[in-house]
Parts: C-alpha cells; structure tokens; sequence
C-alpha cells in the first residue's frame, strides 16, 4: 500500500507503457514553458507600471481591472485573457506583439 502520493504516482507509473510516458513527458514540458511564459509576462507587466510610476490599484483604477486580477497576473498566477492584456496595455502605452514558438 502506497503511503503518500509519490509512492502511489510511482508505482502508476511504473506499469505505463512507453508512449504514455512520451506523452507525459511532452505535456510536463509544454506544462513547464507555459508557467515560465506567464512568470515572464508578470515580470514585464510589472516593470512597465513601475516604469509609469503606477500602483496597482491605480493600474485598476484606469483598466477596470480588479486589482487583485493584476497582483495575480504580475506573480504568474493568472491567466489573462486577451481583452484583459489589451486593456492592461494601453494604459501602461505598450503594444502587445505575437511571436511564433519554435
């Protein structure tokens, strides 16, 4: 009997077949690069509102946006939608660009 969760994700595990593995892997990898993705746009967020000298609850108060929303966004916790990161941009007058992902 498992005691704690690791031991029973380990013995899970150990019965996968190869291509779930290689599906695990690949998704613990996308799942790795999308909270790095968000991290670094909190980190940009927030050094575009201090750039502008803005508090987050002055941010809130020009985008609407709850303040607890853009705390949430700048730790890389929240997932923004794209209507919300507009907003967020033109009060702070930045732009926001797509890249392609290799």
């Amino acid at each position: 009997m498992a005691r704690n969760f690791k031991d029973l994700a380990d013995r899970a595990k150990a019965e996968w077949s190869d291509d779930t593995r290689a599906v695990y892997e690949t998704a613990g990898t996308t799942f790795d690069a999308e909270l790095a993705s968000r991290v670094e746009l909190g980190a940009m967020l927030a050094a575009a509102r201090k750039a502008r000298d803005l508090t987050q609850p002055a941010l809130s108060s020009a985008t609407g946006i709850q303040q607890a929303e853009i705390s949430r966004i700048e730790r890389g916790i929240g997932n923004p939608t794209a209507a919300t990161l507009s907003r967020l941009a033109a009060a702070l007058g930045q732009k926001i660009t797509l890249t392609r992902v290799p």
